[in-house]
């Protein structure tokens, strides 16, 4: 159950920015607020991703009622950024440095301790 939440929130992720990107993001200003978040609301990727982030949000609460959160939210965190940086890198196309891949292994054997112990 863990794994298909997690699939759900990365996709959420990914299809989030790139719904936002597809008509050139929210700038901030007063002026355009409504129109760009009416674009961002009718957006199918936006729509998609708020789906696919209440399902996710659903499935969690079915792991939370059998699980110790101290345990399984750092698992889903760390998974969770794990997916989403891939995920960012092949279809979004964003370059990821040495140093967050160095980050990303010590999350991983972070992850690995709190798992096991």
């Amino acid at each position: 159950m863990l794994f298909i939440s997690v699939f759900s929130n990365v996709t959420a992720n990914i299809l989030l920015k790139k719904g936002i990107i597809s008509f050139g993001g929210l700038s901030g200003q007063k002026a355009k607020l409504f129109l760009e978040l009416t674009k961002a609301a009718t957006s199918p990727y936006v729509i998609l991703g708020v789906v696919l982030y209440g399902f996710s949000f659903l499935i969690w609460l079915r792991i939370l009622s059998f699980n110790d959160l101290s345990r399984a939210y750092p698992i889903f965190a760390t998974i969770v950024f794990l997916l989403t940086t891939a995920g960012a890198v092949f279809f979004l196309n964003e370059s990821v440095s040495i140093l967050r891949f160095v980050g990303i292994a010590i999350i991983l054997v972070g992850i690995y301790l709190v798992a096991r112990y």
